[in-house]
């Protein structure tokens, strides 16, 4: 494996599964620990957050370490404690959400991982895109985070985005109307690091803008307002690079691969918020 790829695994609980040892386990919330890569030692700034931030907290403290620690890194890998990229299929799509391959864990094996989960060459592998849909009807970014979360948090996102010139006021309907969808934005697969730290770095001033200036408290399913907000513009900042940077007009095939949910059982169903 090239030495220039710096590869984390976010997570907040022990974990699933042996992952390659090119992958090193970021650890959030109670499971940080001496010895560890801790978010409290690489980002204690984000610490407090992590109950509205969830692993997009974890997001923050990589992008410190590969810029403080791996400065020379050509390449930023992330994954989670459940999902995972992998270049060619090795799971079953999910009967209710087909960017999403179900991987029971009683039939992972570990020393598949070594070879795919590496990019071998790309520059990018990410997941398949999806699209809003209901029946046959595309819906855009907007009118979907409406129908499942609080709407004016992805106004009060976007606004502090323009205002301190994340997005350009004129990107703000293309953002809004948007009907492709990478699911994790650009927090799960592999990315060229000046592309994601540059990013990331931008989604970074935006959320400390809104913790500011929008202190909402949500609860439940909705507590983490601004990483639900953060995958969405993350999604829209990759497919406006990979189509500014497309060859040949194909901004997608040479880069995509499949994303993995570990699973505790075989099932066919995907689990919203798992």
């Amino acid at each position: 494996m090239s030495q220039s790829l710096v590869y984390a695994c976010l997570t907040h609980v022990p974990l699933l599964v042996d992952y390659p040892k090119f992958v090193t386990p970021l650890y959030l919330g109670d499971v940080q620990g001496q010895g560890r890569l801790n978010l409290r030692d690489l980002a204690p700034e984000w610490e407090p957050h992590h109950p509205i931030l969830g692993g997009a907290a974890g997001s923050f403290a990589l992008k410190n370490w590969v810029v403080h620690q791996h400065p020379d890194a050509t390449q930023v890998g992330i994954c989670q404690y459940r999902k995972f990229l992998t270049r060619t299929r090795i799971g079953t799509p999910a009967a209710n959400y087909q960017v999403m391959d179900l991987l029971p864990r009683p039939e992972l094996r570990a020393e598949q991982l070594a070879d795919l989960m590496q990019p071998a060459g790309r520059p990018f592998l990410i997941g398949q895109p999806g699209q809003f849909r209901v029946g046959e009807i595309n819906y855009d970014v907007l009118y979907q985070y409406k129908d499942v979360h609080h709407v004016e948090d992805l106004l009060r996102f976007t606004a502090a985005a323009v205002e301190i010139g994340v997005l350009d006021k004129n990107e703000v309907h293309s953002f809004f109307a948007e009907k492709i969808f990478f699911p994790g934005g650009i927090e799960l697969g592999v990315f060229p690091a000046a592309f994601w730290v540059r990013n990331m770095t931008a989604m970074e001033s935006v959320v400390r803008q809104c913790i500011r200036q929008f202190p909402t408290p949500r609860s439940g399913a909705q507590t983490r307002v601004w990483a639900f907000c953060m995958e969405r513009l993350g999604s829209f900042m990759l497919l406006k690079h990979l189509r500014q940077t497309a060859v040949n007009g194909d901004w997608l095939a040479p880069h995509t691969g499949f994303l993995n949910l570990i699973t505790e059982q075989a099932g066919m169903q995907y689990e919203p918020g798992a």
